[in-house]
């Protein structure tokens, strides 16, 4: 499995009107992360001119302890494959506190343009981030 870190911090529109983060905050967090590994590893660039493009085929939240305004945010995030698919877990740490937030788990496809599913770009594996 690979790992990625990525770090931000909680800004004020982010909070709902309890002054926590809003659930869906949290998906966009994870999403941040992946884009953060993809531009590591193979850039959306790399991957335009292969006419590939990544996409989320699923996700799953599972919400632990609150994030609030100005918390230190660290979104460790695991990385395996199966088949055409790459399957993720992010674990968002609120780093203020030193506890786990939230566990995002899915799955990322490439497809087309005319939205065709292929294998995972050897290019991953190439740059041994990955492992068949």
């Amino acid at each position: 499995m690979v790992k990625s870190i990525f770090k931000l911090t909680v800004r004020g529109y982010e909070l709902d009107s309890f002054g926590h983060v809003n659930n869906a905050v949290y998906l966009q967090y994870a999403e941040e992360a992946k884009w953060h590994f993809f531009s590591e590893t193979i850039t959306i660039e790399v991957l335009e001119k292969m006419g590939l493009f990544p996409i989320i085929l699923e996700n799953n939240l599972r919400y632990m302890h609150e994030l609030k305004l100005h918390d230190e945010v660290r979104i460790e995030t695991s990385w395996s494959t199966k088949g055409k698919t790459l399957h993720f877990t992010h674990t968002i740490y609120n780093e203020t506190e030193n506890v786990k937030s939230c566990v995002v788990k899915g799955t990322v496809a490439f497809v087309d343009h005319e939205r065709i599913m292929h294998d995972i770009p050897d290019e991953l594996f190439k740059l041994e981030i990955l492992q068949k």
